[in-house]
C-alpha cells in the first residue's frame, strides 16, 4: 500500500513532504496517475525515500527548473542511476553550457523545419500508403501498424546508417528503459543499450550514408567543432528520441480521436486544428516520463532545501496533468491553448520536435481525408522506466 508521509526525518534526509512510493513500480508505471497526483499534492517538491531522490510534479515547478539550468544542471547526467548517467556523457542530452550549445546546433542543423521540409513527399507517401492499407483491413494494432509506420520509415533513411529499423525500435526503447534507478528493469534493458553505445562507438564515416545525419556530426568532427568520440556517441542521439517518443505521441494521438468520436468529426470539418490535436496529445500521452537533474547550488523551493549535489526527478507527465494549470486536464480539448512540457523546455526542448510535428500532422492530413470513424479497443500499457503509452490497442478504420 502506498503511504504518505510529510515533513518526517525518519523517512527523508531533510525536512520536507515524502512520498514513499516506488515510482519506477509496475504499478506505478502502467497506471502513473495516482502516484503522480500523490506527488503534487505532497508539495513543489518532495522526497522519494525508495529511490533518494527529489521530485517534482507540478507544472509550474517543473517548467522553472527546466529554464533554471544554472541551479538544474544535466551534464552529470539525467538518468536515476550512475552506470547510465556514466555511458551518456558524450551525448547532447547529457550536457551544460556551451558544450551543450555546440553539441545541439550541430545536431539541429539536420533537424529544423527547413533541412526536413524535402522530406515531406516522402512522409505524404508513406502515410497515405499507411492509412490505405488499413482501411482494408478488419482490425490492426494501432501501435505496431499505424503509429510506428512513419517514424520508422522516416528515421531510418534519413539517420543514414545501416541499421534495420526493428534494431532501432530496440535499441531505442532499451535506451530509455536504463535511465531508471537499478531495478529489473534497467538490468534487463542494459545488455541491449550497450549494444547501441558499442555500434556507435565503432561506427566510421564509410559506414553512414553521405547525406544523412550521421555524417552531419561526423563533418562537425572534421571541422574540430566536437571530438571524433563526441560525434559517434551523438548518434544516439538521433536514434533513440527520435522513434520512441513519436511513436508513443502517435498512439495517443489515435486513441483520443478514437475515443472522442465528436472531437475527431470537428478535426475533420476544421483541419485547421491539426497543430493543436498534435500538441494536445503529446500533453495527454507525455511519452518522457521525466529525466533527472542534479543540483549545482544549494536552493530553496517553497521551504525546502534542495543542496548541491542532490539530485532531482522532474516529472514532465505529471506536470503536464496538473490541475492548477490545466482545466480538466484528462480532456483531449482541441481548444487548449498554452504549451505544455511533453517537448521538455527551456535549452533542453526536444531537438526532434520539428520532425515529431511534422509527422504526426502528415499523418491527421491523410487520417482527416480518408477515414470517416476510428474504433479503438484492448488497450496494453508500455512498461518503461522513462518511457509511457500505449504498447499495443487494437484498431479500425471506416
Amino acid at each position: 500500500m502506498t503511504t504518505l508521509h510529510i515533513g518526517s526525518r525518519r523517512t527523508a534526509r531533510r525536512d520536507g513532504p515524502t512520498v514513499d512510493v516506488d515510482l519506477y513500480g509496475r504499478s506505478a508505471l502502467i497506471d502513473p496517475q495516482p502516484v503522480y497526483r500523490q506527488i503534487r499534492e505532497a508539495g513543489s517538491v518532495v522526497w522519494l525515500p525508495k529511490h533518494k531522490v527529489w521530485a517534482m510534479g507540478r507544472f509550474d515547478d517543473v517548467r522553472d527548473a527546466l529554464r533554471d539550468d544554472v541551479n538544474f544542471r544535466s551534464g552529470a547526467g539525467v538518468a536515476a542511476n550512475p552506470v547510465a548517467n556514466l555511458l551518456g556523457r558524450k551525448t547532447v542530452l547529457s550536457s551544460d553550457d556551451e558544450r551543450h550549445s555546440t553539441r545541439r546546433r550541430i545536431l539541429m542543423q539536420s533537424l529544423v523545419s527547413r533541412a526536413i521540409r524535402p522530406s515531406l513527399p516522402i512522409l505524404r507517401d508513406e502515410a497515405q500508403a499507411t492509412v490505405e492499407r488499413l482501411l482494408e483491413r478488419e482490425s490492426f494494432d494501432g501501435i505496431a501498424d499505424f503509429a510506428s509506420r512513419l517514424p520508422v520509415a522516416a528515421v531510418a533513411d534519413l539517420v543514414g546508417v545501416e541499421v534495420g529499423p526493428q534494431q532501432l525500435l530496440t535499441w531505442g526503447a532499451s535506451t530509455f528503459d536504463i535511465l531508471g534507478p537499478v531495478n529489473r528493469r534497467t538490468l534487463d534493458a542494459t545488455p541491449t543499450a550497450l549494444g547501441l553505445l558499442l555500434y556507435t562507438m565503432r561506427l566510421r564515416r564509410s559506414q553512414v550514408t553521405p547525406d544523412g545525419w550521421a555524417a552531419s556530426v561526423f563533418d562537425a568532427a572534421d571541422r574540430g567543432e566536437i571530438s571524433k568520440s563526441e560525434a559517434r556517441t551523438m548518434v544516439i542521439d538521433f536514434v533513440a528520441p527520435s522513434l520512441d517518443t513519436t511513436i508513443l505521441a502517435t498512439g495517443q494521438l489515435l486513441w483520443s480521436l478514437g475515443q472522442n468520436p465528436d472531437v475527431y468529426a470537428q478535426l475533420r470539418a476544421e483541419p485547421d486544428l491539426i497543430p493543436t490535436a498534435v500538441v494536445e496529445a503529446v500533453r495527454m500521452s507525455s511519452p518522457i516520463r521525466g529525466f533527472t537533474r542534479s543540483v549545482a547550488h544549494d536552493k530553496m523551493i517553497d521551504g525546502v532545501r534542495l543542496k548541491a549535489g542532490d539530485r532531482v526527478v522532474l516529472l514532465y507527465a505529471a506536470a503536464n496533468m496538473d490541475d492548477r494549470h490545466f482545466d480538466e486536464p484528462q480532456t483531449f480539448s482541441l481548444h487548449r491553448r498554452g504549451s505544455n512540457l511533453g517537448w521538455g523546455h527551456g535549452m533542453h526542448t526536444c531537438v526532434g520536435m520539428q520532425l515529431s510535428k511534422l509527422e504526426m500532422q502528415t499523418l491527421l492530413h491523410v487520417l482527416i481525408s480518408r477515414v470517416e470513424t476510428i474504433e479503438v479497443s484492448d488497450p496494453v500499457l508500455l512498461a518503461n522506466n522513462c518511457l509511457q503509452g500505449f504498447e499495443s490497442f487494437q484498431a479500425r478504420f471506416t
